[in-house]
């Protein structure tokens, strides 16, 4: 269950007003500028969804130079996708989030490795944790990298960072039927490609 928003960030309800807050035609008009090449349309839909994307890394790493860091990351790699074709056809925002969650979980994973410790009775208890066999970690990694953005997008938000069809609803211009339906065929097509990979 996801916890309710810690008091130095915005609850999901000001998030999602701030998606609301510029309109959704517009945004589509910049994506579409920016796959042809507009650097400035770009330069605008990084103003307006860098502070909640800066907001939802510092939730995650605690660290307001590592959220920048995340951030500055984050939009490289949307860009680099952009201009390759691959980016974000639906929800520029969305695809920010999930984007720039997915490396600051990753940043905070590789930071819990580097620190050190002496005491061998805490090896010993993390020695006991099952670790995923490497055959089925790559199935899962090939099954998810093999659905489209939106549908990555969309079960990270629901099934990683636990937001309900209700609450993103509004931010991805979709009706909550919509949301569930949309989330409910990722769901499918990840139990498909996994299958898929034997």
């Amino acid at each position: 269950m996801r916890t309710s928003p810690t008091p130095d960030g915005p609850g999901h309800e000001e998030r999602f007003s701030m998606i609301k807050g510029w309109d959704h035609e517009e945004s589509t008009v910049l994506l579409d500028r920016a796959y042809q090449g507009d650097d400035a349309a770009f330069g605008t839909l990084y103003r307006r969804v860098s502070p909640m994307a800066r907001r939802a890394a510092h939730n995650i790493v605690r660290d307001s130079h590592a959220a920048d860091d995340l951030v500055q990351e984050t939009f490289y790699l949307v860009l680099r996708a952009v201009r390759s074709g691959r980016g974000p056809r639906d929800s520029f925002t969305g695809y920010v989030l999930a984007t720039v969650k997915h490396l600051a979980y990753r940043y905070c994973r590789t930071e819990s490795r580097m620190v050190a410790n002496d005491d061998p009775d805490m090896w010993e208890r993390h020695a006991d944790i099952v670790v995923q066999p490497p055959a089925q970690a790559e199935r899962a990694t090939a099954a998810w990298a093999s659905l489209p953005p939106r549908w990555r997008s969309i079960l990270w938000l629901v099934e990683v960072d636990r937001y309900s069809p209700a609450e993103l609803a509004a931010g991805l211009s979709l009706t909550p039927n919509a949301v569930s339906s949309l989330a409910s065929r990722a769901r499918q097509a990840l139990r498909t490609a996994y299958s898929a990979a034997d």
